[in-house]
């Protein structure tokens, strides 16, 4: 059996995205607790919600596969890609970018990150040694990388995808093993890099997917759940300044993630289980609270530090009011910029490509 993907929106992995921006959420509002609170109530565990980066990586590499079938060896259909992933990344990134830039103004600390951070390459998203001005954006430039590389496969017949992305896989493989580490050139660090693996993983499991090998896909989400939090409890009890962020994050989380993402598309093919209207709307937002929720959350913290009190009842508040927030931010980011921008570059797309997007 096969799966046509124009005929399906896929509800499980939308509510996915929901769960995994809401892990990296998580952290931060543990950290700003942390920073502006004496007696935080949050647990340190709560770093393990990094993991959700890892999900975003997986989901990402199955949502290509989804999105593409039928487009191979295609003329244009490699710009055509490139074009609206491009559109999806690029707006939201620049207003969120330049929103950070504007904070570091008004606190006086712009010229210290510019030290650090170039301007362009954060607005760009070209690999740099240090985080972009926008420091969860770091992971859009691994996006980006995989969707060049991923747009070189549209150019051959479909059938030569899994043969395609082995060979990608075997040569980061062989560059790690010839010692190309994280403490490389930027663009070989981000070239060879293991989380690469995580989006190899979610393509092929989006071709599992639309080929019908899978089966009993509650199993399948069940055990990718358990390796997840096994993968959690593996690693331990860390703080940011011991966590690992290369092999270690990949091997605890990307198995997990893929059989989670894999498991929960089957679920929803087989009609056997749909996520609360609520996670899918926030599945809609994901993107823009990924890019938004550090900005509003430290600007809480930033608030709160001077008033916090001894006890719980003020941590409880502004705990609620992290988690809220953000929410608001970017639906309201959602609906007023990311998917009108979003429409008005696929109306021009459809000019420049003179095809339907």
């Amino acid at each position: 059996m096969t799966v046509e993907s124009t005929a399906i929106r896929l509800a499980n992995i939308q509510a996915l995205r929901a769960i995994a921006a809401l892990l990296v959420v998580a952290i931060h509002i543990q950290a700003n607790e942390l920073r502006a609170s004496a007696d935080p109530l949050l647990s340190p565990w709560l770093y393990h919600g990094v993991a959700g980066v890892d999900l975003f990586f997986v989901i990402s590499g199955f949502i290509m596969v989804h999105v593409t079938r039928g487009r191979f060896a295609k003329g244009g259909a490699a710009m055509e890609f490139l074009y609206h992933r491009a559109l999806r990344v690029y707006p939201p990134v620049w207003l969120f970018t330049a929103l950070a830039v504007l904070g570091f103004y008004a606190q006086g600390t712009l010229s210290d990150w510019l030290s650090r951070s170039g301007l362009i390459e954060s607005f760009l998203l070209i690999p740099q040694r240090a985080d972009p001005l926008l420091g969860v954006s770091w992971t859009l430039i691994h996006e980006l990388y995989f969707y060049v590389v991923f747009s070189l496969f549209l150019l051959f017949p479909q059938n030569r995808l899994p043969l395609a992305l082995g060979l990608w896989a075997a040569g980061v493989a062989a560059g790690l093993a010839f010692g190309i580490g994280p403490d490389s050139n930027p663009w070989l660090a981000l070239v060879f890099h293991p989380h690469t693996f995580e989006f190899i993983a979610g393509a092929f499991a989006g071709l599992l997917f639309h080929y019908g090998y899978y089966r009993r896909p509650a199993l399948l989400a069940g055990i990718g759940v358990v390796m997840f939090l096994a993968g959690a409890w593996v690693l331990g009890l860390r703080g940011p300044e011991n966590y690992p962020t290369f092999w270690g994050r990949v091997l605890a989380f990307g198995p997990g993630a893929t059989l989670i993402v894999l498991g929960m598309a089957g679920l929803e093919l087989q009609k056997k289980l749909t996520p609360p209207r609520w996670l899918q709307h926030v599945g809609d937002w994901s993107y823009s609270l990924y890019l938004s929720h550090i900005l509003v959350i430290a600007a809480l913290a930033h608030v709160w530090t001077p008033f916090a009190r001894p006890g719980p009842v003020d941590n409880v508040i502004m705990i609620i009011a992290m988690v809220a927030l953000p929410l608001i931010v970017s639906a309201a980011a959602y609906r007023l910029y990311e998917r009108p921008t979003l429409q008005l570059g696929k109306k021009w797309g459809r000019r420049l490509f003179k095809a339907p997007s």
